[in-house]
């Protein structure tokens, strides 16, 4: 009888356990796919924000230790770039994002894309385009950016 039971148990969790597996990796598919999705509008958002000259929007984005390193190689804190914004330096008219492609690796993600502005950074012309690459960590529930490079696209 006990090894009746024995058996009887050892088929039954033999038999929940591919179900239990094929459940959680449907789980984080599901919740990669709305991260990427989340990251993909997040990045819009920002882009626009930027635009806009919407400080607010771009400090919730950004996380406290935010740093970007432009075109030209400078690194940039969130303070110097909020600075910039606000003192209007930065002039974006018009900006098109494409190629976005966003990897997730549980609470970091890494997205990059192509994007093409229009504007001024003080007295000189930034437009053309660039490849982004964006270093995302989800803390506290959220996605905040932590690190942003850019390189411009040479035209030839």
């Amino acid at each position: 009888m006990k090894r009746y039971f024995f058996l009887t148990a050892m088929i039954l969790t033999a038999s929940v356990l591919p179900v239990s597996s094929q459940t959680n990796q449907q789980n984080l598919a599901n919740a990669s796919a709305q991260s990427r999705q989340t990251l993909e509008t997040l990045e819009k958002e920002w882009a626009d924000a930027v635009k806009r000259r919407d400080v607010e929007a771009i400090e919730r984005i950004q996380s406290a230790d935010f740093t970007f390193t432009d075109p030209a190689g400078q690194v940039w804190t969130k303070t110097r770039e909020i600075e910039t914004i606000k003192a209007g330096d930065l002039q974006i008219n018009s900006f098109d994002m494409s190629e976005v492609n966003v990897r997730v690796y549980q609470n970091t993600a890494v997205v990059t894309f192509r994007i093409v502005w229009q504007g001024r950074f003080r007295n000189t012309d930034i437009s053309g385009p660039q490849r982004m690459t964006d270093v995302f960590v989800k803390r506290d529930g959220r996605w905040q950016c932590v690190a942003s490079q850019a390189t411009r696209i040479l035209q030839r």
